[in-house]
């Protein structure tokens, strides 16, 4: 589990000094308790800026202490999730009728859909005292029809709610050993082959990397355990994954396989398999990372991941 702080909780609403020295007690207060646990949380790189009445920010309206306390966390240390973002800009998330895309809210709603435990801690009184938050996601499909999610994002704002939680919380994989653990605990409807994390090795293990792998293995899961193409929660996750210029899983190129068949086939089983379908991501300097697996899945068949690392398909 990780938390973030949702900015938008600063809504120009403490007019009261006092009430706003409580409401920042109880965030520091839970982000004390989250760290002592070791459990992150993100935050926005602007939320020193946002205005706790009109023309007042945050940051200057704390007592001396509190003020310490906030630009350390808020304007020097972080950490701040859009170091390695994982919603884009492009796409549209919102909450009560407005726009969130490019928020905090946004970032953790993504991460909920995607089978990351992400939560909010929210800032109080607010319009956000409510849990889960309701995130709504919409899209075009391919033929250009609306097409709609909604999304709980698990919100906070009081150290009685969060403590259950965060004793309950499964500490982030600080290697790539605790993370082939935690997949393999975790996604039981694929089966990844005795060697399809080794090529991890040697590669840093930032918050980015783990999440996008962890997103792109969370859908396979999934549309694995529905059935497939079978189901109607399978038929939308092919749609939304296996299709179009921003889908997820692909096939090599016609040039890629002729050149690069040796490497990419893998030892299934005990037989040779090619297996030129992957997930793809891109990170940070340009680093393409890749997800290969078997397909198609013959009736009856075992859908496996065979390899996880750098794109293998680089002249």
């Amino acid at each position: 589990m990780d938390l973030i702080l949702n900015e938008l909780s600063i809504e120009g609403q403490f007019f009261n000094p006092d009430e706003l020295r409580e409401s920042v007690g109880r965030v520091v207060l839970m982000r004390n308790a989250a760290i002592e646990l070791k459990v992150k949380v993100y935050c926005h790189a602007n939320t020193a800026n946002r205005h706790v009445r009109p023309e007042t920010a945050l940051i200057r309206a704390l007592s001396r202490d509190q003020r310490m306390y906030m630009i350390s966390w808020l304007t020097q240390h972080g950490p701040y999730w859009q170091e390695s973002q994982l919603h884009s800009a492009n796409e549209w998330y919102e909450a009560d009728g407005e726009i969130v895309t490019e928020t905090s809210l946004a970032e953790a709603a993504y991460c909920v859909e995607n089978g990351i435990d992400w939560r909010t801690l929210s800032f109080v009184p607010s319009s956000w005292e409510q849990s889960p938050i309701k995130v709504t996601h919409r899209w075009d499909d391919d033929i250009g029809a609306s097409q709609s999610r909604d999304i709980p994002v698990p919100n906070y704002w009081d150290m009685s709610e969060l403590e259950p939680a965060l004793i309950e919380a499964e500490p982030d994989p600080k290697s790539w050993n605790e993370f082939e653990d935690a997949v393999r605990r975790r996604f039981t409807s694929i089966n990844f082959t005795a060697d399809s994390f080794v090529h991890l090795a040697g590669q840093p293990l930032a918050p980015g990397v783990a999440g996008k792998i962890f997103s792109r293995l969370n859908a396979l899961d999934k549309f694995w355990a529905v059935g497939g193409r079978s189901s109607d929660e399978g038929q939308r996750i092919y749609e939304n994954r296996f299709t179009g210029d921003r889908a997820w899983f692909s096939d090599s190129s016609a040039t890629e396989k002729s050149k690069f068949e040796k490497d990419l086939t893998f030892r299934v089983g005990g037989v040779d398999v090619f297996c030129p379908w992957h997930g793809k991501l891109r990170l940070q300097r340009r680093i393409q990372f890749r997800i290969h697996f078997t397909w198609p899945v013959p009736p009856g068949g075992q859908l496996h991941v065979v390899y996880l690392g750098l794109k293998i398909t680089v002249d």
